[in-house]
């Protein structure tokens, strides 16, 4: 049976959006039980996370997000040398 390119096409697109959102899936189910953001909130110091922000010119903003950034901002003075 003669099946025209475009429409082969069209199907494996399909078949790899299905298993894109399959794993998606997945992933999303492996991650329900997991707190992402708690050890980071809750028991690391703010200033130690700064601090190696600074020595490794890494943006703050792609590790605490804007609520953290406003609640720590106490800790944004924090020299890169910063020993805890």
């Amino acid at each position: 049976m003669y099946v025209p390119r475009s429409v082969r096409n069209k199907i494996a697109r399909k078949k790899e959006a299905i298993q894109k959102k399959q794993l998606q899936a997945a992933v999303k189910e492996d991650l329900k039980m997991v707190a992402l953001g708690t050890s980071k909130i809750n028991y690391m110091d703010p200033r130690i996370t700064i601090a190696w922000c600074k020595r490794n010119d890494v943006p703050i903003e792609k590790i605490f997000n804007k609520s953290l950034l406003g609640k720590f901002s106490w800790a944004m003075e924090t020299e890169p040398d910063f020993v805890f």
